[in-house]
């Protein structure tokens, strides 16, 4: 995108943000020649303008509501991380990225609550629990990965071997629904950013709908007051951007069950408009 002078005029500030959203649907053939595709370039419209900026407001919005414990993230070291993992990870092939706010989201999340036990379900290769594994373990915790796919789970170990950071991380090959209802106690954080196939003939497990089960299964698991961040939770059209409208409508469908669910058992719930979307959740205390 930094090619496109738009762009980098809303990255400075000097394009308002629902001008630039017109802008990107009025040229998005050409920049569908460019090699983006429509969720890359409207996407786009949704970065903050100051990725730390966002992650302070979102984490002072959190304790505000005591939601979490009163008490600052640390930054200390992380730009130093984020260009360890950005030079040594292994994608293995596998196409996924994780905005920078919202790396550094789960990073803060991790650093205030200081889990005992941190669990992502439908973990995929790990590049998800990379940005919080650090200030869990130094906290004392563990982290456990589930996936049902042992070729991406094994090359998450061998990235965190390589990261050095695979001390007290459990490596999971298994359905995080019926592990979840097997084998997890005690959790008192959850990330889940899990995806079922898109044809499934079970509903309930088809594309984003198997939030509803997983966290089904993972909640008894979960004491109370244990967070729960779920992301993909794109239900708020910030800058009312046509390819939007769509996607949210989809979403809004995907989740039903789970947000009933949600309603039952979670007394807090809320999402913030990251680049994709993260909704944060509170078990009933």
């Amino acid at each position: 995108m930094s090619q496109f002078s738009e762009y980098r005029d809303f990255r400075s500030g000097a394009l308002d943000r629902a001008v630039y959203s017109k802008l990107i649907e009025q040229s998005s053939d050409e920049l569908l020649e460019a090699g983006l595709n429509r969720d890359q370039m409207n996407l786009s419209t949704r970065f903050p303008l100051d990725d730390l900026a966002f992650v302070k407001e979102t984490i002072t919005s959190l304790r505000q509501q005591s939601v979490l414990p009163d008490r600052d993230f640390s930054t200390s070291g992380y730009s130093d991380w984020e260009r360890l993992v950005a030079s040594l990870y292994d994608h293995g092939g596998n196409m996924t990225y994780i905005f920078p706010e919202e790396a550094l989201l789960i990073h803060a999340l991790a650093s205030v609550i200081k889990p005992r036990h941190a669990v992502f379900a439908g973990s995929y290769y790990g590049f998800w629990a990379i940005w919080a594994v650090r200030e869990v373990v130094a906290a004392g915790g563990e982290v456990t990965l589930i996936d049902t796919d042992d070729t991406v789970m094994h090359l998450a170990q061998r990235n965190f071997e390589r990261l050095g950071v695979s001390e007290n991380v459990n490596f999971v090959v298994a359905d995080a629904i019926s592990y979840s209802r097997a084998e997890l106690a005690d959790i008192d954080f959850v990330a889940l950013d899990a995806e079922g196939p898109k044809s499934c003939a079970d509903e309930d497990l088809r594309d984003k709908a198997i939030y509803y089960p997983i966290t089904q299964a993972i909640a008894p698991a979960m004491l109370p007051g244990a967070i729960l961040l779920a992301h993909n939770v794109l239900l708020e059209n910030v800058t009312q951007n046509a390819y939007f409208e769509e996607r949210i409508a989809y979403n809004e469908l995907q989740y039903a069950r789970w947000h009933s669910f949600l309603s039952e058992q979670f007394d807090f719930r809320i999402s913030y408009p990251s680049t994709e979307g993260v909704g944060i959740y509170r078990k009933a205390r």
